[in-house]
This record gives C-alpha cells, structure tokens and sequence, in this order.
C-alpha cells in the first residue's frame, strides 16, 4: 500500500455496482443554456433539454455513495451527447477522481435518495443548502429504453505548467456499460425543482419549465476505464 501514501484514489479502471439510478429529462431555457457552451458545442435544435441524473452506487472502487449530477444536451460533430455542468457526491475519493482524471465538474456535498412509501425523494447540496429537490413515483417495468444521446461530455482545464497554447479540453469517456440482462427498467413520473446553490455553482440559474421524461433502473456492473481528448479550444 506505499503506492497510496498521499492518494485519494487508485489507478484505472474504477468498478461500480449499481443499487439505484433516476434521470430526470426536463425543458429549460436557451436563454439560459448557452452561456454555459462551450464553444466546441452547440444547442441541439428544438425545446432546449438539461438533464438531472441520481445514482446510488451499492458498491464501488469508492465505496458506496451517492451522486447528484445536472447536465445538458448539446451537439458535437452531429452527435447529441449529454454535456456534464455539475455534480455533487458523497464520495471524496470519487469527487477527486472524477475531477483530476476526467476533469467533471463535481463537489463532495450532501446527497440522499429515500423511499417514503411509492415515492422516491433525491436531495443534493452542500453547507445545509437544498441546491436540487426531486420526486419520483414509478409508473411500469419496460425494456430498456432508447437514450436520448450518445455518450457524455465535460471541460477540463489543462495545467499551467504545460503552457499549452490551448488551455481547455473537452473530454469523452471509454467505459465498460452494465449488462442490460443484468438490470430493470422502469418509467415514471417526476417533480423537480432546482432550488439553490452557492456563487460559482448556483444550479437554480437553470428553470425547470417542464419534466419531459422519467427513466429509473437499477442493478448492474460498469467500469470506468478512462477519458480521452475529443478536441481543445
């Protein structure tokens, strides 16, 4: 173990066993979006879409925890991903991870997914400060349903040592996806409200106009086995 002495995390791959996971597809503003663009980006046409995803990792290279993450839909090279803007865990090590190796936006703070009877109620913040609410009813098991995008975007500033003439990356991810065979699938219904936050990561900034689509799952194995550069700016 004296390769972990001042670590928070090991190498990759990072394994996952999922207990629970909610994704909230919901209607906001443009107006609202795209200041947070990148500008290797762009808005999808239509209704403007962000997305909130809880998950409840059972078990996992970071031990168990709960994540609470707000993200965006958006288009690179003609292919709709899901662009990450914030996230809060309950995990250091994995906060650490994530934001070192992958570069997403994430902060340790207070998440929790607890059923009260046939709903489910999500919470996330930091410093006893609600920055998103969430409840879900489950309506009907179904196949696994068809994704709305490709795979999954953040920025990653690089360091200032490497005094490159670009200093942002904007990253994709390689992962090793759970077996469908191995997880259930569920439709529901949800009420969301991004309620708060703290200079610098205020989630409220963004509206919930309308909650489009309610997916829940639960089970299977992934890995995580590492990020890779899709362009720089």
């Amino acid at each position: 173990m004296e390769d972990m002495i001042g670590r928070a995390y090991h190498d990759l791959p990072w394994d996952y066993d999922k207990g629970e996971e909610v994704q909230v597809v919901f209607r906001t503003d443009r107006e609202a979006l795209q200041p947070l663009l990148p500008p290797v980006l762009e808005l999808p046409d239509g209704p403007a879409l962000a997305v909130v995803t809880a998950v409840h990792h059972a078990r996992s290279t970071f031990g168990p925890y709960v994540g609470v993450y707000l993200g965006m839909l958006a288009v690179f090279e003609g292919q709709t991903v899901l662009h990450r803007l914030t996230g809060i865990k309950t995990s250091f090590p994995g906060t650490a991870a994530g934001r070192e190796q992958w570069g997403m936006p994430l902060q340790v703070g207070e998440a929790s997914m607890v059923w009260d009877g046939d709903v489910l109620t999500i919470a996330a913040g930091r410093h006893g400060q609600d920055f998103a609410r969430l409840q879900v009813r489950l309506e009907r098991r179904v196949e696994r349903p068809v994704g709305r995008f490709t795979g999954s975007t953040s920025v990653a500033r690089r360091p200032p040592w490497e005094n490159a003439g670009k200093q942002n990356v904007l990253l994709g991810g390689r992962s090793d996806p759970p077996d469908p065979d191995d997880m259930v699938f569920w439709t529901g219904s949800a009420v969301l409200r991004l309620i708060g936050g703290d200079p610098g990561d205020d989630w409220s900034i963004l509206p919930v106009r309308e909650v489009i689509e309610t997916n829940y799952n639960v089970g299977g194995h992934s890995a995580l086995t590492g990020p890779y550069i899709l362009t720089e700016y």
